[in-house]
């Protein structure tokens, strides 16, 4: 950890940059991660932030309505990145701190409870042909067509936002027994998902190896 300047609408902001450093894993508990969810909800709602669940904390959301028991983080997206890091120091002063700043892909913040939050950035593909049908979602290619549209679903006795179908887009990440919890070497495991995620982009033959060699340890289905 190593302390950070830098310029924000012509100000300069401090925080704790944590970036390079090893993750310290706190896993929370369902307690720890619907105060946090609420927390940043209340606080981007003041902002006018416009937020959407994705990833494992959208998966507990509808499998289950809970946070995914192991889980150390809460994930949400937004499409304002310039809005976010410009809030970033009224965050900080709310008790929202940032400590990891991955620009047009990733912005990790800490309470003073167990867990961290990070906000993803969903922002058009750039690359290629991927461009044509794909969204870019932590810089990794995603179906567009999951983005057309949002909606809500219910968590924690409150509607929060997410994709219009959180099922399909759930399937494409998680392949088509999301539904069923696994364990720790199966698609509840962050890591591993993440890792697949930086392969979309290799040839369609090399993907489908993957893919086979993903299926028989009951891992992620990448499309």
């Amino acid at each position: 950890m190593k302390e950070r300047t830098i310029i924000i609408d012509g100000k300069p902001f401090t925080y704790q940059d944590e970036v390079g450093d090893p993750y310290v894993f706190d896993e929370m508990n369902a307690e720890d991660g619907k105060q946090l969810l609420k927390f940043t909800k209340n606080l981007f709602d003041e902002l006018k932030l416009d937020f959407f669940l994705v990833y494992g904390t959208l998966l507990g959301a509808v499998r289950q309505q809970s946070i995914i028991p192991g889980d150390d983080d809460v994930d949400i997206a937004v499409v304002d990145e310039y809005k976010l890091f410009a809030s970033l120091p009224w965050l900080y002063e709310k008790g929202l701190y940032i400590n990891r700043i991955f620009p047009g892909a990733l912005y990790s913040f800490h309470t003073n409870r167990k867990g961290h939050i990070d906000v993803y950035i969903l922002k058009d593909f750039e690359k290629g042909l991927w461009s044509i049908r794909c969204k870019s979602l932590c810089g990794h290619a995603v179906p567009g067509k999951y983005f057309n549209d949002f909606s809500s679903t219910p968590f924690f006795g409150e509607e929060f936002p997410c994709p219009a179908n959180p099922e399909k887009l759930l399937e494409w990440h998680y392949g088509k027994n999301w539904k069923i919890p696994q364990n720790k070497k199966g698609i509840d495991d962050v890591f591993l998902r993440r890792a697949v995620l930086k392969i979309q982009n290799l040839p369609r033959r090399i993907k489908k190896k993957i893919r086979k060699i993903l299926a028989k340890n009951n891992a992620i289905c990448i499309m």
